[in-house]
């Protein structure tokens, strides 16, 4: 069996990366598991309440983007515990947990504006919010799961998926501000 690729493995090789796990590379992320599941329900409802919404008046509409807020915050403030487990007990490039500083904020941002844009009948929007998610989850998961390390380069899965949620964050403000 292949070393872990903690903090002095990717020291040796030139990635900096945050690391305080002495994991072997046998362990099962049971916690991040857990948060995955405290996540999903959370998903399920954002992504229902982006396809179920439409634009309206009055107290209705209020309701919905108070439910569209909270749901989307609470899935959000969950994906960001799953990042700060997953670098903690995996490795993570130090650079790409700057990145995610910047962009959890940013991608929770994108899909809000994008379930606006489902409630303003434009139902394709869905994809974002859709996505998002389901990126920074994988992330969360390769990070934690070290053994992935010699499968996926850090550097190239970092790049890859820091890139995939920036566009996938910033495509459905674009497109709110042409409609």
């Amino acid at each position: 069996m292949p070393p872990a690729r903690g903090l002095h493995t990717l020291a040796r090789s030139g990635e900096l990366a945050i690391s305080t796990s002495t994991d072997t590379g046998t362990s099962r992320p049971y916690g991040l598991f857990a948060l995955m599941t405290l996540a999903c329900p959370l998903y399920v409802l954002m992504i229902v309440n982006a396809l179920t919404t439409r634009a309206g008046g009055g107290e209705e509409a209020m309701a919905n983007a108070f439910e569209a807020l909270f749901v989307t915050a609470g899935l959000w403030i969950l994906l960001a515990v799953m990042l700060v487990v997953a670098g903690l007990m995996g490795a993570m490039p130090r650079w790409a947990a700057v990145a995610w500083v910047f962009l959890i904020p940013l991608s929770g941002v994108g899909a809000f504006v994008a379930i606006d844009m489902c409630s303003r009948n434009m139902p394709g929007a869905v994809v974002f919010p859709a996505l998002l998610p389901l990126a920074i989850g994988f992330y969360a998961y390769w990070a934690r799961a070290t053994r992935l390390h010699a499968a996926q380069a850090p550097r190239q899965t970092s790049l890859l998926t820091l890139g995939a949620v920036l566009v996938l964050s910033i495509a459905p403000m674009l497109a709110a501000s042409a409609y």
